[in-house]
């Protein structure tokens, strides 16, 4: 199956500059590896852009952890527990999935969370400001 490459779009949009900002590198990321995992039978290499992936994803979501907690928003906790099944789904598939299979889940994953789960942060931050 080939690859279908995320685009960002306003609807993507949280309307918290820095988490909108983390989710175009984060769309840009699981793109770029998606075609370099295509392209790519260095098993090393392949190994290496999944390790990146993991870690923007860890990083992503400790600062998206600490905007939330910073605004008050007060589903944190089961928004943190999403955060930290999707890096124990990804570090599970590291070991028994192929690469291409890890980056249609994230991909899939992405769309999801940001358009329904993150999406709820940035309405939350308008009316806590509003």
């Amino acid at each position: 199956m080939e690859y279908v490459p995320l685009q960002w779009t306003p609807e993507y949009e949280t309307g918290i500059r820095e988490i909108d900002l983390q989710h175009q590198y984060f769309m840009t990321l699981i793109n770029r590896i998606a075609e370099e995992i295509e392209h790519s039978k260095d098993i090393e290499y392949r190994k290496r852009l999944l390790d990146e992936l993991s870690k923007y994803a860890s990083f992503h979501f400790l600062s998206e952890e600490n905007i939330m907690f910073k605004i008050g928003y007060p589903d944190r906790r089961p928004h943190y527990l999403l955060h930290r099944e999707l890096l124990d789904k990804l570090s599970t598939a590291r070991l028994h999935e192929v690469e291409e299979k890890i980056v249609g889940f994230l991909h899939d994953w992405f769309q999801c969370h940001t358009l329904t789960e993150d999406k709820k942060i940035g309405e939350f931050a308008r009316t806590a400001t509003a």
